[in-house]
C-alpha cells in the first residue's frame, strides 16, 4: 500500500469479509423472522385460548396478558395490568406479596387447583390454577406462565344440581310419608271397620247357632261352617293390617314393634334365636325415624328367613352423642358382595336398593357387611342431637 491505496489482493480480502458479514446479517435476519413466525404463532394460540394466561418475570411482574385475561379479570386494556405484580390478581388478605403467589404456583406443580382469584374491580371468583416455569434452551428459569378458568358458572350448576337432588329427596321423603299415611289409615279401616264388623257378624251367628243346636238342625251345622270362615276372615284381615302398619307401632312406639316383630318372628321360624341389644329410649327416637327403623328391620327380618341359612340374630338399636344406629347381625351364610352389586335384579330382590333409599331418603347412611359363609350385617345410622 502505497500514499494509502489499496493492492487489488487487499482489496479482494476486504470484498471477501464484507460479503461474510452480510451473509452474517442475512442469516441472523432470517433467523430473527424465523423466531418472530413461532412467537406470533405462541402468541396467537394463547389468545385464542379460552383460559386466562399470564406471564411473570421472576419477580411477579406480569409481562404478558392474553385477550381472555381481559375479559375474566375486567380490564379494560393491558397497560393497566402490565408490570403489575401478580399478587393483584388475588384477595390482598390471601396473598400480600409475591412469594405467596410464588408459593401457590408452586402447590399446583403444573396439575389444577382451586383458588379464589379477584377482578379490578375487587369482585372475587373461583378459579383454576395451573402454573409451570418458564425456561430458556438451557433450562435457566426466565418466569412463570399461569393459565386461570373461572369457575363460576361451573360451581353455579353443581349448586343446581345439588339443590334439584335436595328437592328429589325431599319428594320422595313426602311420598314415602304420604304412603304410609295411606297405608296407617288402610290399615286401621281394615281393624276398626272390617275387623270390627266380621267380629259382630261372627258373634251374632255364634248365638244363633247355639239357639239352633237345641234342636238339632241341619242349618245349624251349615252356619258353624260359615262361622269358622268368619274366622279365618278376621284372622287374614288382621295379618294384613298388620303388614301394612302394626298397630303397636302408633299405640305404644318402636321399642314395643321391634320387640312385637321378633316375637311374631320368633312364633314362624322357631329355630332362629334372636338376641335384643336396646340402648335408646323411646323418646329419643323422631317420630319421622319410627316408620323407617320399622320398616329396615322387617325387610332384614325377612330376607334373613328367606337366605342366609342362619340361626342367631343379633339386633340392636342405640343412640350416642351424634348418630342413631340400627344393626341387624346375622351368622348365616353370607354371600359375596362384588357379584350380589353388581346384579341389579339381586339387590332389588333383597329389597337392599329400598333399604338404602329409605335410609339415606331421612339423611341417613346405610352399610353393609358380609363375606361368604360369614354370615351379613347391616348397619344404618342417622344422626343426631
Amino acid at each position: 500500500m502505497k500514499n494509502g491505496t489499496k493492492t487489488k489482493k487487499q482489496l479482494i480480502n476486504d470484498l471477501k469479509k464484507m460479503h461474510r458479514h452480510v451473509s452474517r446479517v442475512e442469516g441472523s435476519e432470517t433467523e430473527r423472522k424465523k423466531m418472530e413466525e413461532e412467537l406470533s404463532i405462541v402468541y396467537d394460540a394463547l389468545n385464542s385460548s379460552v383460559s386466562a394466561v399470564i406471564i411473570t418475570n421472576l419477580e411477579g411482574q406480569i409481562k404478558y396478558i392474553n385477550s381472555t385475561f381481559l375479559k375474566m379479570f375486567a380490564y379494560e386494556e393491558k397497560m393497566q395490568i402490565l408490570g403489575e405484580n401478580a399478587a393483584e390478581l388475588f384477595p390482598t388478605e390471601k396473598v400480600t406479596k409475591f412469594a405467596d403467589v410464588k408459593a401457590i404456583i408452586d402447590k399446583t406443580k403444573g396439575e389444577t387447583e382451586e383458588f379464589t382469584a379477584q377482578r379490578k374491580d375487587g369482585t372475587r371468583f373461583p378459579a383454576e390454577v395451573s402454573s409451570s416455569n418458564v425456561t430458556d434452551d438451557a433450562g435457566n428459569i426466565l418466569g412463570r406462565m399461569a393459565s386461570f378458568i373461572d369457575l363460576t358458572e361451573r360451581n353455579r350448576a353443581q349448586k343446581a344440581v345439588q339443590e334439584s337432588k335436595r328437592q328429589i329427596r325431599a319428594l320422595s321423603s313426602n311420598l314415602l310419608e304420604a304412603e304410609e299415611k295411606e297405608r296407617k289409615r288402610i290399615a286401621r279401616d281394615l281393624h276398626d271397620i272390617i275387623g270390627s264388623s266380621l267380629t259382630a257378624i261372627k258373634y251374632g251367628m255364634e248365638k244363633q247357632i247355639a239357639e239352633m243346636s237345641k234342636n238339632a238342625t241341619t242349618e245349624g251345622t251349615s252356619l258353624a261352617q260359615l262361622v269358622s270362615m268368619i274366622k279365618d276372615t278376621i284372622k287374614e284381615t288382621k295379618r294384613i293390617s298388620r303388614s301394612l302398619r302394626p298397630s303397636v307401632l302408633d299405640d305404644l312406639g318402636i321399642l314395643a314393634t321391634i320387640s312385637w316383630s321378633c316375637r311374631e318372628f320368633q312364633k314362624i321360624y322357631t329355630a332362629i334365636r334372636i338376641e335384643k341389644l336396646i340402648e335408646i329410649e323411646e323418646s329419643e327416637v323422631p317420630e319421622s325415624l319410627k316408620t323407617v327403623i320399622y320398616k329396615l328391620l322387617q325387610e332384614a327380618l325377612n330376607n334373613i328367613a328367606k337366605h342366609s341359612r342362619a340361626n342367631h340374630i343379633r339386633l340392636g338399636l342405640t343412640k350416642t352423642e351424634k348418630i342413631i344406629a340400627l344393626s341387624v347381625e346375622d351368622n348365616g351364610r353370607g354371600f359375596e358382595p362384588k357379584v350380589v352389586f353388581s346384579d341389579e335384579s339381586y339387590i332389588n330382590g333383597l329389597g337392599l336398593a329400598s333399604m338404602k333409599e329409605r335410609t339415606e331418603l331421612f339423611g341417613g347412611s346405610f352399610e353393609i357387611f358380609t363375606s361368604k359363609g360369614k354370615g351379613t350385617t347391616i348397619r344404618a345410622s342417622w344422626p343426631c342431637g
